[in-house]
């Protein structure tokens, strides 16, 4: 079993090679306090987390996570690009989430293998069996972060989805009493902040750009972007003619909001037609038991009584 013995070894050597990466990080910071106020360590600062604005202060297992990443982000930056925004549009928006995410594929592919080293069943196998299994622990620990991502990601789209229609009767109230779209997009935030908290965190974000003097189309095209919603981006595109063409806002929403609605019935009524289809095989195999529990006394002593009048 070398190649077991060889595998543990590197294992382990990734995993103190983290270790490492993570104390030297520890050293350089108490080595910049000290020169910045000639304290031990760093001073607190004291950071209250509310709303969309989150500080980027992370524990130590995914400082952890960051280390093991480090060199893999920097090696793939512009590739990066595209797992941010998978990770934006999923709701995790601060700088260290990237790496927190390769890291974590990767100390999965590491821990699990090793994980499975520890069994005594695998001690059991052949060499090329033994190869097979630590492969397919590999994989499934460097895709199962990337299959919960998608899957975070399709349910907060999702939300947006269900809550967008409401979200624009409202606004079209309050464009209606006077207000603009950066009021109206305040409003629906602070109103839908305990229906749709997801929507709510994206037109506040959208709100608070707009306030720190970005522009609106461009705020409203960061909102699509960020959440990866065809109806959103829709949405923006509409609201950006209507901005420039001067026309009427209110009709505006109210026709989109119109659309909307009818787009989330026909949505329903497609989930609907699709579950006789998936409710068809378990209700096979649940016909199947019925039908062997049922019968199934009955057949024996039919089989045992033709036996003995054929003995």
């Amino acid at each position: 079993m070398e190649l077991v013995t060889v595998l543990i070894f590197a294992a382990f050597f990734t995993l103190a090679y983290g270790a490492y990466g993570l104390s030297s990080r520890r050293e350089v910071k108490e080595r910049l306090a000290r020169l910045a106020d000639g304290s031990r360590v760093a001073v607190p600062q004291d950071t209250n987390e509310s709303g969309v604005l989150l500080t980027d202060e992370s524990g130590f297992f995914a400082r952890a996570l960051a280390v093991l990443a480090g060199r893999a982000v920097d090696s793939a930056a512009p590739r990066m690009s595209a797992v941010r925004e998978r990770l934006v549009q999923a709701g995790f928006r601060r700088e260290s989430h990237v790496a927190i995410y390769v890291g974590s594929r990767i100390g999965l592919a590491v821990l699990l293998p090793v994980t499975l080293l520890f069994s005594s069943v695998v001690w059991a196998l052949s060499d090329l069996q033994v190869m097979v299994l630590l492969g397919s622990a590999v994989a499934v620990g460097y895709v199962a972060p990337s299959y919960w991502l998608d899957k975070k990601r399709s349910a907060r789209q999702g939300q947006i989805i269900l809550g967008l229609p409401d979200a624009l009767d409202l606004m079209v109230v309050c464009v209606e009493a006077g207000l603009g779209i950066s009021a109206s997009l305040a409003r629906v935030a602070r109103e839908f902040a305990r229906n749709n908290p997801v929507l709510s965190a994206e037109f506040e974000l959208a709100t608070l750009e707009i306030r720190a003097g970005k522009s609106s189309t461009n705020a409203l095209r960061a909102l699509a972007q960020r959440t990866g919603v065809s109806e959103v981006g829709s949405l923006v595109a509409m609201l950006v003619q209507t901005e420039r063409f001067g026309t009427s806002l209110a009709d505006a929403l109210r026709v989109h909001a119109e659309g909307m609605r009818v787009q989330r019935m026909q949505r329903a009524e497609e989930q609907a037609a699709k579950a006789p289809l998936k409710m068809l095989f378990p209700t096979l195999i649940i016909f199947i038991a019925t039908l062997v529990v049922t019968l199934g006394p009955g057949l024996l002593q039919l089989f045992s009584f033709f036996t003995e009048k054929g003995a």
